[in-house]
């Protein structure tokens, strides 16, 4: 997990567009989740259920799942190369927010993830945590078929499949679920670069006897997936139309794919049965979204060579009646490129003609960020959040282009007030350390972090940032606040911390 790092009087985080690398995941990331699964204490009760395969045997909670799927994070964290960047994660997680309150259990809290990978996939692991990879978003031709990749998703967890799985097994031990979830983290790693275009249980590992049960659970998981996004006012028959496209992709590409991997190829079965799904409901015409379509080129921006990215754009978005996302993608092609004159012409032009577009703003903020206009950037920021004052997430942009710029009492102030709304996210904890690094203040430094860590399902690196605050703990009162939090992370319990 990345930790803050000391540069003289100044604490620093890894960029977001650093990239820490893959790392074989095979045996030392099942042994590492199994270490986690004896140091939690939230998981590590499960050691002490009867036999998986007993009729009467509690396989996994809701808090068990959660539990098990922050430490399977963690270890995601340290193998997968994850996009950072705040436009796609707010888009994606306002669709899955959108589509939880459509599924058959709105209750649950989701955790929506974007990673870098061509690959064709999408995976989902106990507690809500759903992971799409960039190839899954830019093979949808639209936001209908993005969403019955991620309601299908959705679906797994709420159906309980994978706990399922586990109880239906009389050979499937804790070290097989272990297996089965750092399995999960192969999908799509080079080793299956060419892998099958897939949308998946990702249950690698798993008893043979429960191969039909699997398929079924993926047949299960359309069936609640399709009524879910049409429940939330998407075209249902995007779904099939979806896994045509992935049929005629898999005979290209599948060749390098595992037989154990390919529990749910897009059959003409299961092709005909999405169909027969949707045709129970209306079929209303499919509208351009921008929203979409701006996500999509930006990250068809991003990924791949900046000097075909032109080409690319035209490609995806041919046929849309909307050609600003377009220019938009280009713009961003032209800041990899270093043409920042052109790009911020191309910003400015886009913000005049869509004024309440957040998009446009933010990526003129770091625009002006990298090119060393830091003052430029706060103001965009803070025209950003006047259109937005709510947002949390524009909330902390603007704090942190406070922070680069040197305002670090305004940074201080708007960390703060955020706080008071919202007193368990984690990326709040994480600016305000960057807020007391910068100050000096290295022991709420280590705390702030520390609690963003363990909200974040590290305890382990929460307890190393309180081992680290320790030193500077003068006072009685401060070596008693850090004694009460190492108890609370080692029960897994927190209280929004006090800092001044």
């Amino acid at each position: 997990m990345d930790r803050p790092h000391r540069h003289g009087a100044v604490f620093q985080l890894p960029g977001a567009g650093e990239v820490t690398g893959r790392r074989s995941v095979g045996k030392r990331l099942g042994l590492a989740l199994l270490a986690l699964i004896s140091s939690n204490p939230a998981v590590g009760g499960l050691g002490d259920l009867p036999n998986l395969g007993h009729p009467s045997a509690v396989v996994m909670s809701r808090a068990q799942q959660t539990a098990f799927g922050k430490s399977f994070l963690v270890h995601a964290r340290s193998t997968y190369r994850f996009v950072h960047d705040p436009n796609a994660l707010a888009y994606i997680r306002a669709l899955g927010r959108r589509l939880v309150a459509a599924s058959l259990d709105p209750q649950i809290h989701f955790h929506f993830y974007i990673l870098k990978n061509p690959v064709v996939n999408a995976f989902s692991v106990p507690g809500g945590y759903v992971f799409v990879n960039t190839g899954a978003i830019l093979a949808a031709r639209n936001e209908d078929e993005l969403a019955a990749v991620m309601s299908h998703e959705i679906s797994h967890d709420t159906q309980r499949h994978i706990p399922r799985l586990i109880a239906l097994s009389h050979k499937l031990s804790w070290a097989a679920l272990v297996g089965m979830l750092a399995g999960a983290l192969l999908m799509g790693t080079s080793q299956f670069e060419g892998g099958a275009a897939v949308v998946s249980l990702s249950s690698a590992g798993l008893a043979s006897e429960t191969l039909a049960h699997r398929r079924g659970y993926e047949s299960e998981a359309d069936h609640f997936g399709l009524r879910t996004m049409a429940r939330a006012g998407f075209n249902p028959h995007a779904m099939a139309a979806f896994f045509i496209r992935l049929k005629t992709y898999e005979r290209f590409v599948s060749v390098n794919v595992p037989e154990s991997w390919r529990t749910h190829p897009a059959t003409d079965i299961r092709i005909a049965e999405a169909e027969n799904l949707a045709a129970r409901y209306p079929d209303p015409p499919i509208p351009d979204r921008p929203a979409f379509d701006r996500f999509q080129a930006a990250l068809m921006a991003r990924e791949g060579s900046p000097y075909t990215a032109s080409a690319r754009l035209a490609s995806m978005l041919k046929g849309r009646h909307d050609p600003n996302p377009r220019r938009y993608g280009e713009a961003i092609a032209d800041m990899r490129l270093g043409h920042f004159t052109r790009a911020r012409r191309r910003l400015g032009a886009l913000i005049a003609a869509s004024p309440h577009v957040i998009a446009y703003r933010i990526t003129l903020a770091r625009l002006w960020q990298d090119t060393g206009h830091l003052r430029a950037a706060v103001a965009v920021m803070r025209a950003a959040r006047a259109l937005r004052p709510q947002s949390l997430w524009i909330g902390v942009l603007t704090a942190r282009a406070l922070l680069d710029a040197g305002d670090v009492a305004h940074a201080h102030r708007l960390v703060k007030r955020l706080l008071d709304r919202a007193p368990y996210r984690p990326d709040l904890y994480r600016t305000l350390a960057h807020v007391y690094g910068r100050r000096h203040d290295y022991l709420h430094a280590h705390e702030a972090l520390a609690e963003s860590l363990f909200l974040e399902g590290n305890s382990r690196g929460a307890a190393t940032e309180l081992r680290l605050a320790a030193p500077f703990a003068k006072q009685a009162a401060s070596r008693a606040r850090l004694k009460t939090l190492k108890v609370a992370f080692k029960e897994g319990w927190t209280v929004p911390p006090t800092f001044p």
